[in-house]
């Protein structure tokens, strides 16, 4: 079937025009509503990943606080270990000159064959409590003397007569006190 337009020819441009822009107006409106729909769409794409991005952000701030406060912990251990050290060499340091002092000064005293055992220096008291073995009381006699004629370094021997009751292989103990001069940096 053959459809006759019997309108005049202006009409029918017209039709025709007004056809074409019906089609062309359906066009620019499909185009505008998809050109829509993609802004809309990367609108909600840019806010849900800003949205990821704050709370990614935030959990990296709150582990960075966390590992900061087990570094802050692990560093004030290291420092506390670090000041610990230093105390202790301090310490020693300080009462190194002292115990070799008191070493230099009481190890000239001894007699040959005479076996110091143990030497304990209390510095608070002042004191040196020596234990050892001696083969003869003579021995035992002569490290007495020794000591109270070191009145420089040492005073106030106390001498047991236990020590020399044995006239062989006698075991003996003495304590005596350290002048201040000797103990003093």
């Amino acid at each position: 079937m053959k459809i006759i337009n019997l309108l005049p020819k202006s009409r029918q441009q017209s039709l025709r025009d007004e056809a074409l822009l019906r089609s062309l107006l359906k066009v620019i409106w499909i185009s505008a509503a998809g050109f829509a729909v993609v802004v809309l769409s990367q609108l909600g794409v840019k806010l849900y990943l800003e949205d990821q991005r704050i709370t990614i952000q935030n959990s990296i701030n709150q582990l960075n606080f966390q590992v900061n406060q087990d570094q802050n912990a692990a560093l004030k251990n290291q420092i506390t270990q670090i000041n610990n050290t230093i105390a202790d060499y301090k310490n020693l340091s300080s009462a190194s000159p002292k115990w070799s002092k008191v070493l230099r000064a009481f190890s000239v005293l001894p007699p040959a064959g005479v076996v110091i055992n143990s030497l304990s220096i209390n510095f608070a008291a002042k004191s040196v409590t020596i234990t050892g073995v001696s083969p003869t009381r003579d021995l035992v006699i002569q490290l007495y003397n020794n000591i109270v004629k070191d009145s420089t370094e040492f005073y106030n021997v106390d001498y047991p007569l236990e020590n020399v009751v044995q006239p062989t292989n006698n075991s003996f103990h003495f304590t005596f006190n350290i002048r201040d001069s000797l103990i003093q940096q």
